[in-house]
């Protein structure tokens, strides 16, 4: 890899502090005893895709699998203003901070937003996250997904789907700003499209997993380091643009000017299209379960 330009440098230093603490100088809040919102959904009675939106502000999300509820879990907060609720309609559930400014960094010290959730896995749903900036790890596992989109502003977020999903997603869309991400075994996700738009930051997109579909994915990324990785057995092409020159290879690909091809061409084809400006760029091409 080809030496990092000053400003990359002067960013992954700043990114690096910011990992630790994400504190900056922010408005004073209020802040009282903490208090807790129990969630406990049933999926609505319509017979078609429950749509599940998740908008909070600036504090830690913690998602994994449920029982045959939509969505359960415990919220604690200690900012009177923040205290979440929970909105019904027909076909859609909303748990939503509304009051939250989404404009902060993660609370740390007396702030406190916590969300631990757990999501159904007995019926299809189209899944939505706002927040502000927070830390997230999410395990999807059997919840079965039509659709996931996610938009945040500065995040330290890990995404695992440690099983195939059983629906086919339509799209996945992903937006964050200056952020930290890890999308392990998207493979899995079972996706036909997914567009992921980031500023700076530090990106692990990685497409192990049973892909059973053609599927195409659309990168667009400012500066940051950014690294994907890609089963060997998958057939994969990728094409860059946008000023990219510091890229980096592991494992055999075929090159052919700014294309870059594993050696399979059986099975579903993945087509990965990059577009990224100043930053660093690797390609990582292995076997299997060796992560």
């Amino acid at each position: 890899m080809k030496k990092l330009l000053p400003l990359v440098i002067i960013f992954t230093v700043a990114l690096s502090s910011l990992a630790c603490s994400f504190t900056i100088q922010v408005p004073e809040t209020k802040t009282g005893p903490d208090t807790t919102t129990e969630i406990n959904e049933a999926y609505p009675d319509t017979g078609v895709t429950t749509e599940l939106s998740i908008e909070m502000g600036g504090g830690s999300l913690t998602i994994g699998e449920g029982s045959g509820k939509l969505v359960e879990g415990q919220i604690t907060t200690n900012v009177p203003t923040w205290n979440p609720e929970v909105i019904r309609s027909d076909e859609k559930v909303t748990l939503t901070q509304s009051s939250a400014d989404k404009s902060l960094t993660i609370p740390s010290g007396k702030l406190k937003n916590e969300w631990d959730l757990k999501l159904g896995t007995k019926e299809p749903i189209a899944l939505e996250i706002k927040a502000g900036a927070y830390k997230s790890d999410i395990t999807f596992g059997s919840v079965p997904l039509t659709d996931l989109s996610i938009e945040d502003g500065a995040s330290q977020t890990r995404i695992v789907f440690n099983k195939p999903n059983s629906q086919v997603m339509d799209t996945f869309i992903y937006h964050t700003g200056a952020s930290q991400v890890s999308l392990i075994n998207l493979g899995n996700a079972n996706f036909k499209e997914m567009v992921f738009e980031s500023g700076a930051g530090s990106y692990t997109l990685d497409f192990s997993g049973q892909l059973k579909q053609d599927a195409t994915v659309d990168i667009e990324s400012g500066l940051s380091n950014m690294k994907i990785i890609v089963p060997a057995e998958t057939n994969a092409v990728i094409s860059l643009s946008g000023g990219v020159n510091n890229v980096s290879l592991k494992g055999t690909w075929t090159v052919d000017s700014n294309e870059y091809k594993t050696q399979s061409s059986n099975g579903p084809r993945l087509e990965i299209n990059i577009n990224m400006g100043v930053g660093n760029l690797e390609l990582i091409s292995q076997k299997s379960n060796t992560l």
